[in-house]
């Protein structure tokens, strides 16, 4: 099965699709990080998991920032 290369209007709604799913896992986490440190007294894995997923997204973008220049 060969994979043809992503057109212009299939890398935006790529692009789209990603962003609200990076939000909605963020958002997700943070919920659940919140609720588990209210009711437990502390975050758990999840928050670990929403700083690590932070740092590897933004990680990434000073990364492709500087390899564009």
């Amino acid at each position: 099965m060969k994979l043809k290369k992503a057109d212009e209007m299939e890398q935006y709604q790529s692009n789209k699709s990603a962003k609200i799913t990076y939000m909605f896992f963020t958002i997700a986490l943070l919920v659940w990080s919140l609720l588990n440190y209210f009711t437990k007294g502390q975050t758990g894995w999840e928050f670990a998991i929403l700083l690590m997923g932070n740092v590897v997204f933004f990680g990434s973008r000073v990364y492709f920032g500087r390899k564009m220049r």
